[in-house]
C-alpha cells in the first residue's frame, strides 16, 4: 500500500494483463507503466524480428544483464545473448567499481550498449540484443496499440 506517500506512485515493471494492472492499483499506485506488451504494437517502428521475438519468446525467456549498460536491464536470451555471457568481465568489473574511471566507463559502456540496442531494434543480425520484460509471456500477436490497451483494461 501506498500510505507514506504524499505524491503519485506510478507502477513500473511486470505488469502484463489486466489482472497485474489491478493489482499494483489495488496497492495505492496511481498508475502503472507498461513497456514491453508495446514492442510488437503495428504501430512500434522497431523491426519485425524484434516484434516477431516478443510473441514467440515468454517470462522464461528473460535473463537480466549488466553487459550492456554498466547497469542491470533485462533482455530476451537469443542465442547471440548466450553466447556473449551477461555478466561483465573482469576488466569490465574492474573499470565499473574504479572510483577516477568509473564514471567515464560507465558513460563509454552505456553509449555503446545503446548503439547495440538501437541496431538491433531496427535492423535484426545475428548479433541482436532485444529488451524485454517478463510481460511479453502476454504477447500473443502483433496487435495495434488500441488493441493492447482494451486487452490490458477489459482483461
Amino acid at each position: 500500500m501506498v500510505t507514506n506517500c504524499n505524491i503519485p506512485v506510478i507502477s513500473a515493471g511486470g505488469v502484463g494483463n489486466n489482472e497485474q494492472m489491478q493489482q499494483m492499483l489495488n496497492l495505492g499506485a496511481a498508475g502503472v507503466s507498461v513497456g514491453s506488451l508495446f514492442i510488437a504494437s503495428t504501430e512500434s517502428d522497431v523491426s519485425e524480428d524484434y516484434k516477431e521475438a516478443c510473441v514467440n519468446f515468454g517470462a522464461k525467456d528473460i535473463v537480466a544483464t549488466n553487459k550492456l549498460s554498466g547497469s542491470d536491464c533485462t533482455v530476451i536470451n537469443t542465442p547471440y545473448v548466450q553466447e556473449m555471457g551477461t555478466e561483465q568481465n573482469g576488466l569490465e568489473k574492474f573499470l565499473n567499481k574504479n572510483k577516477r574511471l568509473k564514471k567515464w566507463f560507465k558513460a563509454f559502456t552505456f553509449y555503446k550498449g545503446m548503439k547495440n540496442l538501437e541496431k538491433a531494434a531496427f535492423g535484426a543480425t545475428y548479433k541482436t540484443v532485444w529488451c524485454a520484460g517478463p510481460s511479453i509471456e502476454y504477447v500473443k500477436a502483433i496487435k495495434p496499440v488500441s488493441e493492447i490497451v482494451k486487452d490490458l483494461i477489459n482483461g
